[in-house]
């Protein structure tokens, strides 16, 4: 085989930087991966839980709540063991977890939905 026919797998390096450049491209793709994934995925999903740790401890009596499935009521006793009493609706209150406070309704909000609304709006004149 002639000299010129020959095919040489790995050619010799023509500088030096260029190929330490190029052996560390597939790395620095890595990393850059792993960071776009903990700014996208890992901070926003420990920020939620920081905050919905903060709202079961921060729960009072008299705190009117939300729970995840959607029931308004009023918080009556924060019990040991990590149960509330919620009171929703005159002589009836519900056992809960604490987990399934979904958020706090700050006083003087109306909710749509919460007694008294009726979900209409004024007409325009």
């Amino acid at each position: 085989m002639p000299p010129e026919a020959s095919v040489t797998l790995f050619p010799p390096p023509s500088d030096t930087g260029t190929v330490a450049m190029s052996a560390l491209q597939p790395l620095l793709l890595v990393i850059v991966f792993v960071a776009i994934f903990y700014f996208l995925a890992v901070r926003p999903q420990r920020r939620r839980a920081q905050e919905a740790k903060d709202l079961q401890t921060n729960l009072k009596p008299g705190d009117e709540v939300v729970t995840v499935a959607g029931i308004y009521g009023t918080v009556t006793e924060v019990e040991e063991g990590g149960t509330i009493l919620l009171e929703v609706s005159e002589n009836t209150d519900i056992r809960i977890a604490n987990n399934a406070i979904a958020r706090i309704i700050p006083s003087g909000v109306s909710e749509p939905g919460a007694q008294g609304t009726t979900g209409t709006t004024p007409a325009a004149e």
